[in-house]
């Protein structure tokens, strides 16, 4: 129910990020989040835990995000020509809409295209900045681009080419001490000559080289006594003898590594595709080979002390490489502000300093977006025939035709729209149930030039006062964590006195090759405790007794009836039960493209519920699909059935892609 342009969400590609199955967990023990960067594809991105403990994924776009410094209040981030330094805008103990960190861009440096790398801030507070193209750690300057902090005793000038290719930069006791080179070259680009072997550790207070031999090393950290690396021509991650110059490696990790944080005896070490020349014909193209893999995105976290991957998040998508990584202690949900969002111009902080004490002014001042909606003509409709609103088809989300291909309209549809004097621009849709006791908003679309002016907003409260006029109770709305606009929507539901969303169905997907190998595919289904039949050999008899029974129970949900898009049913992968001769429950599959399968109902009876039915069932599914060989699979699961969301949460989410919740939120009307 996001209020943004139909055709931008579809164009626009998709991040996805799954995860192990103990990994949310883990942050959640361990009371921290994540900030990484993509610099391939410009991004700063957080990663933390929403209220009720769902991965929540945050992302801002920055002109080539590489390097990252990160306390619970501050960031330094490289970008592209830019050093910029993000403050923490919200006083302990508050929240902005539901986040519990908001960086705000306030400082930037300007140095030109420097290739920055590593970003540090040392125990004096001055910043310092592997300029990588000058082949020398600089720090800020307010009149210039950089200042030289050190150079290499094997670079001869400072010079705009990237002679060495210097990288990492690893602080002890807070002050710059060990940094990492891909090699020694004195020569324009010669570092690409030696990048199996030529890495280097250099001790920048001594000038000494304490570790050589080395493939394209990354991201050196000193942390509990060792100096810590990521050998990434090679696939290792592990640590430096600092006595005889030797890499101890820890852990094998299959993609090209960089970015490297540190909590308790954890490192998390960040993962990325090679994409040129410059990252492959590398040892770690034998060493994927050899254990046949493939390289991937996204981070592990490893025992420092075993060696050992406990956890791990794998991103895809648009996102295929990762820079730097960093730990947020004590914070559970961050974001940022972006550039180029409105958000920027109205969230306004002051600094009170003792003013603030004696008179108690507030730390922050929300402004709100000024309104708007005068300059726009809203108009209602009641009472229109289905067919008759598929005319606003481009100006719904999600759209009409994909709502009722799988859900036929249940009655008549009300439409609320905006418009202005080039026409319209927005429309709000709500569909009305046979109860005449409320209605369901199926449908908030805003076109992109004409949101943040609380068109959206002013469509809801019309469509409200429309729903009053026409006698309704009640009204709600459904939505997808996942989607764009999920945060705004909740955040427009809370201000208009909606009560707080509940959870409804759990949503995903999954690939043939990421559950064939899955253990419990083997499981036997109970024959003894019920019979399983082909859904094509549904006979007429069985067809009226469901019809019949599904009339009685005012109970039942509508969207588990079988019945639903018949034409695309799967028949010999859709799965019907028999429990002493009745129909007793049914695994309905829609084909809903050529490679992809949807699991649109799973429903057992009263009398198969709590006998261990439901699980066999899903495997059964998942197993005639991959003797179909259908690539893909969508799915969703009724929060409701506790048995199954076990079950999921215990064997399938490891296999899974793209986990979200379809959410609801509800208001009174009378």
């Amino acid at each position: 129910m996001d209020p943004v342009a139909p055709q931008q969400q579809q164009n626009k590609p998709p991040v996805e990020i799954t995860c192990s199955q103990g990994f949310l967990s883990w942050l959640n023990q361990e009371k921290i989040s994540l900030a990484f960067t993509t610099y391939q594809s410009s991004r700063l991105f957080f990663l933390g835990l929403k209220e009720n403990g769902a991965l929540s994924a945050f992302e801002r776009l920055f002109d080539h995000a590489m390097g990252l410094w990160a306390t619970p209040d501050s960031l330094i981030m490289s970008s592209r020509y830019q050093l910029w330094r993000f403050e923490n805008a919200l006083a302990p103990g508050e929240l902005y809409n539901e986040y519990d960190r908001l960086y705000v861009p306030r400082k930037a440096y300007t140095t030109g295209d420097l290739d920055i790398h590593d970003v540090v801030v040392d125990k004096n507070g001055d910043v310092i900045f592997v300029n990588t193209l000058y082949s020398c750690l600089a720090t800020v300057s307010d009149r210039f681009s950089f200042k030289p902090y050190w150079q290499p005793q094997f670079i001869s000038q400072l010079a705009h080419e990237d002679r060495c290719h210097l990288n990492g930069l690893a602080l002890v006791k807070g002050e710059a001490k060990y940094v990492t080179a891909v090699s020694r070259s004195d020569v324009t680009s010669g570092w690409r000559d030696r990048r199996n072997d030529g890495g280097v550790v250099v001790d920048i207070q001594t000038d000494e080289i304490v570790a050589q031999g080395l493939s394209m090393p990354h991201s050196p950290r000193y942390y509990r006594g060792k100096l810590w690396l990521c050998n990434s021509g090679k696939g290792y991650f592990g640590s430096i003898n600092l006595k005889n110059g030797e890499f101890e490696p820890a852990a094998f990790c299959p993609g090209y590594m960089r970015g490297l944080a540190f909590c308790g005896d954890y490192a998390i070490v960040g993962l990325s595709k090679p994409r040129n020349k410059a990252f492959t014909g590398l040892d770690l193209d034998h060493e994927l080979e050899s254990r046949d893999a493939e390289p991937w995105c996204g981070f592990m976290v490893i025992n420092i002390n075993t060696g050992e991957v406990a956890h791990w998040a794998r991103i895809e998508g648009v996102v295929t490489e990762l820079y730097d990584v960093q730990i947020l202690p004590k914070v559970r949900r961050p974001m940022a502000l972006g550039l180029k969002n409105k958000e920027i111009w109205h969230i306004i902080t002051i600094d009170s300093g003792d003013l603030g004490k004696e008179k108690n002014v507030p730390h922050t001042w929300h402004v709100p977006v000024e309104d708007k909606t005068s300059n726009y003509k809203f108009k209602t409709q009641t009472g229109i025939d289905p067919s008759e609103a598929r005319k606003f088809e481009p100006f719904s989300y999600p759209r009409l035709s994909a709502r009722w291909k799988s859900l036929p309209p249940a009655g008549k549809v009300n439409i609320v729209t905006a418009s202005n004097a080039e026409g319209l621009v927005g429309a709000c849709i709500s569909e009305m149930r046979p109860d005449n006791f409320s209605a369901e908003i199926i449908s908030l679309a805003v076109a992109a030039p004409y949101r943040n002016q609380g068109i959206a907003g002013k469509l809801v409260s019309e469509m409200e006062a429309v729903l009053r006029n026409l006698g309704l109770k009640a009204m709600d709305l459904t939505y997808r964590t996942n989607w764009d606009g999920a945060t705004a929507l909740e955040l427009l539901a809370k201000k208009q006195g909606w009560a707080p969303s509940k959870p409804l169905r759990v949503l995903g997907k999954s690939t043939t090759k990421s559950i064939a190998g899955a253990e419990w595919l083997n499981m036997p289904f109970p024959n003894h405790i019920c019979e399983l039949f082909d859904w094509g050999d549904l006979t007429e008899d069985d067809r009226r007794d469901i019809q019949e029974r599904i009339m009685k129970d005012p109970e039942f949900p509508r969207e588990l009836s079988p019945f639903l898009e018949e034409k695309i049913i799967e028949p010999k992968i859709s799965i019907g039960l028999r429990h002493k001769g009745q129909i007793a429950g049914w695994s309905i599959a829609h084909r809903v493209a050529p490679d992809t399968l949807q699991y649109s109902a799973l429903y057992l009876s009263k009398e198969l519920r709590g006998k261990d039915v439901a699980m066999p069932l899903m495997i059964e599914a998942a197993r005639r699909r991959l003797a179909a060989k259908i690539p893909n699979a969508l799915f969703m699961m009724d929060v409701r059935n506790e048995a199954v969301l076990k079950f999921f949460d215990k064997n399938f989410r490891p296999y899974i892609q793209d986990v979200s919740e379809a959410r609801m939120v509800h208001k009174m009307l009378g």
